[in-house]
């Protein structure tokens, strides 16, 4: 499947990394682009990122939202590491469907970054949830 090129520009990051990795055979292949808004990775979850059959993974949507507001925090110039994550998942779609990840910074001080994340299908109904702490 094809995700719709969207007329952004595009952030690269570390081949071999397990969220956006293009060069990982096992990477989730987020793709980043510069928004407006916080970042918005788009990506599908496939049928290697199942858990039952037509499940996915709840390990899988947890690793694509921490992917996701990792990037949100770098394109804004803020490096930190999650040292807390806790998701809710809503529904458990099928694998295969676009999904898109954002999240928006709730609270940052000199060493903590609090954010909240969310994953929605392109309806805009939600996937799953998130809320991370990260040390800066």
């Amino acid at each position: 499947m094809e995700i719709p090129e969207l007329h952004l520009e595009k952030i690269k990051g570390n081949p071999m990394c397990f969220g956006c990795g293009k060069s990982n055979p096992h990477s989730l292949k987020m793709s980043f682009f510069k928004m407006a808004k916080p970042v918005k990775p788009n990506f599908f979850l496939t049928k290697y990122h199942q858990s039952w059959p037509g499940y996915v993974h709840g390990g899988a949507l947890m690793a694509a939202l921490d992917e996701g507001i990792g990037w949100s925090l770098f394109s804004q110039g803020i490096y930190a590491v999650t040292a807390n994550i806790e998701i809710r998942p809503e529904e458990h779609g099928p694998p295969g469907e676009p999904l898109i990840v954002s999240s928006e910074i709730i609270r940052k001080t000199s060493r903590t970054v609090e954010v909240e994340a969310r994953l929605n299908r392109q309806d805009d109904s939600v996937v799953a949830e998130a809320k991370a702490l990260l040390i800066s």
